[in-house]
């Protein structure tokens, strides 16, 4: 069993709503993730039960909304897919002067020896690069 903890922080120069909105907007996350992000369940209406299927090359996963705080925190979890028995992520917007702080954790557990460790290597790339590219597209 293999556990591995991930943070992302970012500054954006727009405020926490505007931030929120981007993120939390499924049809436009394949803009700026690096993966082709499609929703195949709609939640209710903060977003929460929302099923997303996420593309990367041969491999995807898909993520659902377990709880949504706007424009503060969400909390998602895959629910299949990537060779993992747990995977949580946290969001949390915070505004900092004009603009927003945004803290991003990830928790993943997998059976499979030595899995967490490729997987948050290629994560923290992954979403690194896509937040910078958010932060581009959104004026940020």
């Amino acid at each position: 069993m293999s556990q591995r903890d991930l943070t992302l922080e970012l500054d954006f120069a727009v405020p926490p709503q505007r931030l929120w909105d981007a993120l939390t907007e499924h049809a436009s996350m394949s803009k700026w993730t690096g993966a082709r992000v499609r929703l195949i369940q709609r939640g209710d209406e903060t977003g929460v039960g929302a099923v997303r299927r996420v593309r990367l090359g041969p491999t995807s996963v898909d993520e659902e909304v377990v709880y949504a705080d706007a424009p503060r925190r969400l909390v998602y979890r895959v629910v299949r897919g990537a060779g993992l028995s747990h995977h949580r992520g946290e969001v949390l917007i915070e505004p900092r002067g004009a603009g927003s702080h945004l803290t991003w954790h990830i928790r993943m557990v997998s059976p499979i020896p030595g899995v967490t460790r490729v997987l948050s290597r290629a994560i923290r790339l992954g979403v690194g690069r896509g937040l910078n590219e958010l932060r581009g597209l959104i004026g940020g």
